[in-house]
Formats: C-alpha cells, structure tokens, sequence
C-alpha cells in the first residue's frame, strides 16, 4: 500500500472536497478563538463552495488537497507571485492557508508540506516564501524551527474573533 504524501492540485472539480475537508479542520483546531465559540464567520468567509468557485478564478491562487491513502488530510492554498518586504511579486510566494485535520497533525505533514512548497518554489526560480501566523499559534515554533523570520505584526479585525487572538505574524524564508 503506498502511504506517501500527495499534493494534488485542485481544479473546479475539487470544490465539494475543499469545502468539506475544510468545514471539518477549521471547528477542530479554531473554535476557541471566537467569541462563543462560532467560527461561521471565518467559516463563512473562506470556506464555502462559492470562496472556492472565486479563488479557483484567481489565476495567481493554487490550491492543493493534502491526500495519504486515498484520504484527505487538509489542504495547501498558495499565491503563486506575491510581494512581501523587499522582494517582487515575480520573486515571492505566499502560503497563505496550510490546514490540516486534526487526526493528521503531529505525523511530519506541516513538515512535507513545507519541503513541498520549497520545491515548488524553487521551480518557479523564486527567492522567498512568506505567510502569515497567529502570535498564538502552535504553528509559529514549528515556522521559526525551519527557518522562518518574523518580519512584521499586525492585527486580524474580524468581528467575533476574541482579542487574544488577534495578533498575527508575518514570516519570511529566503531560499
């Protein structure tokens, strides 16, 4: 049985898989950080079948279901030419959604993921990949552990989010 890791790209046909898996993993980890414990804001905003029909739109956005086995696992959304600090649009990539459900965090996907993106950019001959973490996220180590730089802070404004969590980190990695 081949247990690898699979960084499919997604087409319109993917949707339905985008928006399930990505009901699923956000109310697993983001729960906590809404005031109530409603995230169907953020929910509402990203992860419905109509975000995923514009995103898809977007020629400069790409998503990836992250699949083992046959299951999904989470999925990778990237901008594939955006500037960051002192490099071009042409010369940076931003990660800008890597989720991952539950059950699959802690098993060296982010890990994957990461070596992924880095190949990936490396092929489109890009100097920096960039993206943008919550201060209070368990993520942030792991980000800082393979090399990524905090560059910049800034606040989120969403309306329900509590305000220990609105603090976000942007992070560079040169390669």
């Amino acid at each position: 049985m081949n247990s690898e890791i699979i960084f499919r790209k997604c087409t319109e046909n993917d949707i339905d898989d985008l928006v399930k898996v990505s009901q699923q993993f956000y109310p697993e980890h983001y729960t906590h950080i809404w005031k109530n414990n409603e995230p169907s804001y953020y929910i509402n905003l990203s992860f419905t079948q109509n975000a995923f029909v514009e995103d898809l739109k977007t020629p400069n956005i790409i998503y990836f279901l992250i699949e083992k086995e046959n299951s999904t696992l989470g999925l990778l959304k990237i901008r594939k030419d955006e500037e960051v600090h002192h490099f071009s649009k042409a010369e940076a990539l931003q990660i800008e959604k890597i989720y991952l459900l539950k059950q699959s965090t802690g098993l060296g996907i982010g890990k994957n993921g990461m070596d992924f993106v880095k190949d990936y950019a490396i092929n489109l001959n890009k100097k920096a990949i960039w993206l943008d973490v919550m201060t209070t996220s368990p993520a942030l180590t792991f980000y800082q552990k393979i090399g990524f730089n905090t560059i910049s802070f800034y606040d989120l404004d969403y309306p329900g989010l509590k305000d220990g969590y609105r603090e976000m980190q942007r992070m560079i990695l040169p390669i």
